[in-house]
């Protein structure tokens, strides 16, 4: 690799950050306006095929750093906006089958989400839901509709996982207030913090996985395909 082609590359993901950043911020500035409230409709977006960017849980982190005694109220409205926008996914999962969701997300990656939910069921699920972005929980969440996975089930695993996430964020974001928003906008300028994270998310999920490895609920008669797959999703 010549150090020209290095210095592009580089340039380029910088300048893709950038990108990021700034559409990060115009949504946020469209949704901080309305406060708690903002986090509902924010949250259903975060959990449809739209990207949000990761704006969801900056602001979550900005409003309880700001008002640090409301912290639970501002888990309380992203739970509930993301409750319903997962459960929308799920039905258009539904609606649309994975013939749609290959097309929609290729064939490789359809097959890895579905090697997942066969395999681990519920724990896929909702390791899905605790992943920080960019992980593509919207491709789970339209999976389990598409294979018909239990509802209940479902919004059990939707339900415990984003319910620890936000309420871990808000709670930390209320405690170390504008320090734990600089640091989500930023992460790159705080290494460390971002390892323990990563480390704390992989333990959760290697426990939750291994507690919960049973045959998924899937309605009787239907059962995912069995994929031949190698290596992890992309």
């Amino acid at each position: 690799m010549t150090i020209s082609r290095a210095a592009g590359w580089i340039s380029a993901a910088l300048l893709e950050q950038q990108r990021q950043r700034s559409k990060t911020s115009l949504i946020l500035h469209v949704f901080s306006q309305w406060g708690g409230l903002g986090l509902v409709p924010l949250a259903i977006l975060d959990s449809s095929l739209l990207p949000t960017f990761g704006s969801l849980d900056v602001l979550v982190a900005f409003l309880s750093a700001r008002q640090g005694d409301l912290w639970p109220y501002y888990a309380a409205m992203a739970l509930l906006g993301a409750m319903i926008g997962s459960y929308l996914t799920y039905k258009l999962g539904q609606k649309t089958g994975l013939g749609w969701m290959e097309r929609k997300f290729g064939r490789r990656r359809s097959l890895q989400v579905e090697y997942a939910l066969e395999h681990w069921g519920v724990g896929a699920i909702f390791v899905s839901t605790v992943a920080p972005p960019p992980f593509p929980t919207s491709v789970f969440l339209l999976a389990a509709g598409a294979f018909n996975y239990k509802m209940r089930r479902f919004l059990s695993a939707v339900f415990s996982g984003r319910a620890i996430r936000y309420g871990l964020l808000s709670a930390i974001a209320a405690h170390y207030g504008r320090t734990i928003v600089r640091y989500m906008r930023h992460p790159g300028e705080h290494l460390w913090i971002s390892l323990t994270l990563t480390l704390f998310i992989v333990l959760l999920t290697v426990g939750f996985l291994l507690l919960s490895k049973t045959t998924p609920e899937f309605p009787q008669g239907e059962q995912a395909r069995t994929p031949k797959l190698a290596g992890g999703l992309n």
